[in-house]
């Protein structure tokens, strides 16, 4: 008997230490979140989003935070590789970053949260775009790609005011100047919402 009340209150003891330590990195991570916030504001290119935590991966689970942070890191690497120019050796290291913004973009347009998928999927976008008018000609491979990950933002999130306006403006530059997409929108044209796409960190706004 007495066995089995030391073994209960070990057993006790252990618990009430990884409940405090779950507890201290619960804790962690909205501090985290808020200063990464506040470094990317001033400097997007030394901003990280990381807690020092005992139980990696627990807490942030537990705060279902995993998309957030996901969506931040890849904004902040669109932010480093959209439109910079420069050297030789600059366009390269851009490249590289360009390939991994893209690609967390990607992933994150399949999110479950749709804020967070239509947000990624403007971001595609305007990348898509991006190429489009820096090759110096149309592609309508490119204008379709910009087109569908302008519709896709939408269609995720009505609510996202930015991708709304990117959709409308496309679809009226490629009018105009003669360029033919085989995207279907499904969207239509929305004559309200801020111009350009967004690129704040989520829980921001734009």
């Amino acid at each position: 008997m007495r066995r089995g009340r030391i073994a209960l209150a070990a057993t006790l003891v252990v618990l009430a230490a990884l409940t405090a330590v779950l507890a201290s990195d619960v804790r962690a991570w909205p501090r985290a979140l808020r200063s990464g916030d506040a470094r990317y504001a001033v400097a997007p290119a030394a901003a990280r989003w990381h807690a020092s935590t005992v139980l990696p991966g627990v807490a942030r689970s537990l705060l279902a935070t995993g998309d957030d942070i996901a969506a931040r890191r890849a904004i902040r690497l669109f932010r480093l590789t959209y439109g910079v120019r420069g050297s030789l050796d600059t366009e390269l290291q851009t490249q590289g970053v360009r390939a991994q913004a893209e690609l967390a973009l990607s992933n994150l347009a399949r999110s479950t949260d749709p804020r967070i998928a239509a947000q990624a999927s403007d971001l595609l976008g305007v990348l898509a775009f991006g190429d489009l008018a820096s090759g110096g000609g149309a592609n309508p491979d490119q204008a379709d790609r910009a087109v569908s990950a302008f519709a896709d933002a939408v269609r995720l999130n009505p609510d996202d005011e930015a991708a709304k306006t990117n959709l409308e403006l496309v679809l009226r530059l490629f009018r105009a100047t003669g360029v033919r997409t085989g995207a279907t929108t499904g969207a239509g044209e929305h004559g309200q919402g801020r111009h350009g796409a967004g690129t704040g960190v989520p829980g921001s706004g734009y």
